[in-house]
């Protein structure tokens, strides 16, 4: 909890930011602190380097990034902003150029249409299984992803909902 015990030494210093955000650790709006408590203002701070910085992680973040992907089992994690559609149309964007392929379920959010779009990647679409008695779709098979590995051997990237949009884990 490298992040945390970073925040938590900050409000121990009792520093006086004077940039955003403007609730000035809650001192500044007291509606919006009752509503969501002194302890979560105390610690809603702008970046600034005993915190680390999101854009350039050396200490903190990065010392967490770095437990997270080790939690994954990934090589790399990274902290994101802006939710998970700014993460999924960096994926797209990063890992896929113009007239690139990109193996998807198709069943994926609009935010990986609009960043295939934005960057003109190709679709390679892998329609993943259906539970009928229950209604809903499922994640892609292993061997439903082969498949299409194998029949596009030029696609840069795999793309996986997991979960779903209905909690399934592919």
């Amino acid at each position: 909890m490298p992040i945390m015990e970073a925040l938590n030494e900050f409000k121990r210093n009792r520093l006086v930011p004077f940039d955003v955000p403007g609730h000035k650790r809650g001192k500044g709006n007291p509606e919006l602190t009752e509503f969501l408590g002194e302890r979560c203002m105390t610690l809603d701070v702008n970046s600034m380097k005993p915190l680390d910085n999101l854009c350039h992680p050396v200490s903190v973040i990065k010392e967490a990034e770095e437990l997270a992907a080790d939690a994954f089992g990934a090589k790399q994690a990274f902290f994101m902003v802006n939710g998970t559609t700014s993460a999924v149309q960096t994926m797209v964007l990063s890992a896929c150029k113009k007239g690139e392929k990109i193996i998807l379920p198709r069943n994926v959010h609009r935010s990986v249409i609009n960043a295939m779009i934005l960057g003109g990647a190709i679709p390679v679409y892998v329609n993943p299984e259906t539970n009928h008695e229950i209604g809903i779709s499922l994640g892609m098979t292993l061997s439903a992803v082969a498949k299409a590995i194998q029949e596009n051997p030029d696609a840069k990237a795999i793309l996986v909902n997991n979960p779903t949009y209905y909690g399934v884990c592919s």
